[in-house]
């Protein structure tokens, strides 16, 4: 990631199986986050990807998770993507680019998130608060979702340079994976917040479900 004034940058994706389309039922943050039996649902899940976390280390992180993503409004589902990708959840990660920890989020970065990246649960806060920066970011865009996602990858103004995903090689298939992961979370993980309910979240006057729910189709 590049510095925390310029916001946004990580690497190391981890290869996923492919998306397909996802119907929008929009769910509160906090209530999904809450909801019995979730911590443990997402606990086994992170299990799977990483067969080296303990029981309690699993619960841990997803209990982190789950509260941090009820705190900014953010699907939990997209954080378990993105950190899916990013570091397969590997809390020791470090990538060339000197990003670091489940978020692989850059030292700059973290600073200004107010977290540590070596700390599970600040890792997590911040990867939680800076994909919700990233969606006010791109909030007027009509694919707001898949341009947060490139951002992390690339950075927003990147994004914005291009008038969407960069076509630079990696940033679309660093897309196409945390989209890939964030549908399959969808499937396994039970209900969570969508797209148009996150959207939501950051302007009460724009419901873009239907916009952004036919962007699965692509890639």
């Amino acid at each position: 990631m590049p510095s925390a004034a310029r916001l946004f940058r990580a690497t190391l994706p981890l290869v996923v199986c492919a998306a397909s389309a996802v119907v929008a039922v929009p769910v509160p943050a906090r209530a999904v986050a809450l909801a019995p039996g979730r911590t443990a649902a997402y606990a086994q899940a992170m299990r799977a990807i990483n067969p080296h976390l303990q029981q309690g280390q699993s619960h841990a992180y997803a209990a982190a998770l789950l509260a941090s993503a009820a705190r900014v409004h953010v699907d939990p589902a997209l954080v378990m993507a993105i950190v899916t990708v990013e570091s397969g959840w590997h809390a020791r990660a470090i990538s060339i680019h000197g990003a670091e920890g489940l978020g692989q989020l850059k030292p700059e970065t973290a600073r200004g998130l107010g977290v540590d990246p070596w700390t599970p649960r600040s890792n997590l806060r911040g990867v939680a608060t800076y994909l919700h920066r990233l969606l006010a970011f791109f909030r007027s865009s009509r694919h707001a979702m898949t341009r947060a996602i490139a951002g992390y990858n690339a950075g927003p103004y990147a994004v914005r340079a291009a008038n969407g995903i960069p076509h630079n090689g990696e940033t679309p298939r660093y897309v196409a994976k945390v989209l890939t992961a964030w549908h399959r979370f969808h499937l396994h993980l039970g209900t969570m917040p969508t797209i148009a309910a996150v959207e939501s979240e950051l302007t009460s006057t724009r419901v873009v479900e239907q916009r952004e729910a036919a962007y699965w189709g692509v890639r």
